[in-house]
């Protein structure tokens, strides 16, 4: 009987569950919060946790909170609950009376007067006219918890809490929007509002696999060479014949990866720990100390200011802090040792005669690439992997971690996106003398492509512009893809002014380039311009999100006094991924270079290049869109 009972309590939340969304109310009349939660038929408790702006505290509320207004216009964020919308509810029909108030009408049902008229929005209350009611008391409840506060324990990541409440990844990170792409120990997330028998089981001596697409149960067997049926025994709770695109399931642990599943066993550095021992590293920095002159501090504080070097060594050296204090809160302990090279090889020659290198696991720098191959070739005869973290020229020694995609990566990375692009379309280069080269090999990629050049004047010189007539009448209706290749800011200005204005609503332009640089984000480039074009380019990083990664912004800033840069976000990256992969196997290890992460800013995959070095060749897709720049995820 208990287990009957059992299969029917997780039958009916595994059913509720995955009927629920985050959806959006745009508030349309000025109302208080405890109104709207009425009118919406939702908890205060739900409300609070997906609108955190109106209260102090997430997960804590007050009187004063629910009496607050909400303005017209606001963007409400609800747990819509698609069964209970489309559930059928019977009705008796009440005959208003002669001076028959609606309060009396709730007193004679015991119902809550909103509720009725929720089911009755046109109906006025005047004799004769007729009232549906409800005939179940269930709907004058009070709504109930859908949600509840956790607190994230060690090791525990987004997918293993995911899995065991029953939500897919996607639904924990919208009812969590700035819970970021990494969780700490001890912070505060929501999770379905569901008991400790209700919860699934994680097993270390299985697999957990991500659905990438909706999918029939028998297909995804046959796919993952699964015999019939095993994943109905490992994931009793599904109820479908269909699986849904996010869903995560329990496989047999030698199940191998199939196209339409991500392997969230591999897939997340944090959640694969298999190596708990002590970590040691050291970072050398340009701190060059002994320029301070510490009897005249005063003095040397204007010369500080303004010293670039020292500025982003400081910086380096606090997002490193952040990421070692990251990984401790793993339960793992990590020393590190800072060294100023004082961009002096001498200086480099006493850190490798005073230190013990084989104490260890990584050294990260120098961040001049002079000193960096001074580093690496007074320690050839050492075993020590050195990590450049700076810079896209690349060491080629089998010591090294190159950290910096080079430009081929990015190159082959737009050109892949380009070619997988379903949509037909045509495509053009343009360029200026200097990039010749990149066009004619763009040319034999795509050959079919037209190509353009800047003018030259009369000298033979390159004016580094194109006219309007230069590209009338060349654009089709339909999508025409545009390669600029360029390292100056005037012709990136110039072409995509005209691009521009040969876009409506017939013409799509887009913009690509498979070198974007600082000639595309000068003080003469329009976003407006590059936004209408949807420039799209492959980079190494991306801009940390404000809103998703504010726990880590919070901290820093109060930790250090100010907003973390990309030094600070890069150094932070690096770390945090270089010694999570230590305790996955270790730096050599074929398997863990394979492992795709993504942190605030950077992304990292390495690969095992030709000569034995390790290279990164973790790039984003980024696309120009509503004068933001985001993210752009090939599906």
């Amino acid at each position: 009987m208990f287990r009957a009972s059992l299969i029917i309590l997780f039958l009916l939340f595994y059913t509720n569950l995955h009927s629920q969304n985050v959806d959006i109310v745009k508030v349309d009349s000025e109302l208080i919060i405890s109104d709207f939660i009425e009118k919406y038929d939702i908890s205060s408790n739900d409300f609070f946790i997906l609108n955190p702006s109106f209260t102090e505290s997430r997960f804590n509320h007050s009187i004063q909170n629910l009496n607050s207004k909400i303005y017209v216009g606001t963007d409400i964020r609800i747990l819509k609950n698609i069964a209970k919308n489309n559930e059928e509810i019977s009705f008796i029909s009440h005959k208003i009376k002669r001076n028959q108030s609606l309060n009396e009408i709730s007193i004679i049902y015991g119902l809550n007067k909103e509720f009725i008229l929720k089911y009755n929005p046109n109906v006025e209350i005047k004799k004769n006219n007729t009232l549906r009611i409800p005939r179940s008391a269930q709907f004058n409840k009070l709504p109930e918890n859908n949600l509840k506060r956790y607190d994230v324990k060690p090791k525990e990541g987004k997918w293993r809490i995911a899995y065991k409440y029953g939500v897919s990844i996607k639904f924990l990170e919208e009812i969590n929007p700035e819970m970021g792409d990494v969780l700490q120990i001890g912070q505060l997330i929501a999770v379905p509002n569901k008991e400790a028998i209700e919860l699934n089981l994680l097993e270390d001596n299985k697999s957990y696999f991500e659905l990438q697409k909706t999918i029939p149960i028998s297909v995804l067997e046959k796919n993952l060479g699964l015999k019939k049926n095993s994943i109905i025994k490992l994931n009793p709770r599904i109820l479908n014949d269909k699986l849904k695109k996010g869903i995560i399931i329990k496989v047999p642990a030698s199940t191998e990866t199939y196209k339409d599943v991500i392997n969230l066993s591999f897939k997340s550095l944090e959640e694969n720990i298999i190596d708990f021992s002590n970590r040691k590293f050291a970072i050398i920095l340009p701190f060059r100390l002994e320029n301070i002159d510490y009897d005249s501090i005063n003095k040397s504080i204007p010369i500080l200011k303004n010293d670039k070097l020292l500025n982003i060594s400081l910086d380096f050296l606090f997002g490193a802090e952040m990421a070692v204090k990251s990984y401790s809160n793993l339960g793992i302990d990590v020393e590190m040792d800072v060294f100023d090279s004082a961009l002096d090889k001498k200086q480099i020659d006493k850190i490798i005669f005073e230190n013990n290198f084989d104490e260890y696991d990584f050294i990260i720098g120098p961040l001049t690439n002079n000193l960096f191959d001074y580093l690496v070739s007074s320690t050839e005869n050492q075993n020590i992997k050195i990590v450049k973290p700076l810079g896209k020229k690349q060491n080629p020694n089998k010591r090294i971690i190159n950290t910096i995609p080079n430009d081929s990566i990015l190159f082959n990375k737009i050109i892949s996106h380009v070619k997988n692009d379903s949509i037909p379309s045509l495509k053009y280069i343009i360029s200026d003398s200097k990039s010749l080269d990149i066009s004619d090999k763009l040319k034999k990629i795509f050959p079919d492509s037209k190509q353009f050049y800047s003018k030259l004047n009369d000298s033979g010189i390159d004016t580094k512009t194109l006219v309007y007539d230069d590209l009338d009448s060349t654009f089709v209706k339909g999508k025409n893809i545009v390669f600029l290749e360029t390292k100056e800011q005037g012709f990136v200005s110039n072409v995509s002014s005209i691009l521009n204005s040969f876009v409506n609503d017939t013409i799509e332009i887009v913009l690509v380039s498979t070198n974007k640089n600082n000639a595309f984000e000068g003080v003469n480039i329009s976003n407006n311009f590059l936004s209408n074009l949807k420039f799209q380019y492959a980079s190494t990083n991306k801009k940390i999100n404000i809103i998703k990664d504010k726990f880590f912004i919070d901290k820093f800033i109060a930790e250090y006094n100010y907003y973390p840069n990309k030094y600070v976000l890069r150094a932070h990256d690096l770390v945090y991924d270089l010694l999570l992969r230590l305790s996955n196997g270790n730096l050599n290890d074929y398997n863990v270079h394979e492992i795709e992460t993504q942190y605030l800013e950077n992304k990292f995959k390495y690969k095992l290049s030709s000569s034995g070095s390790i290279d990164n060749t973790g790039v984003f897709m980024m696309k120009h869109e509503d004068l933001n720049i985001n993210e752009l995820i090939d599906k």
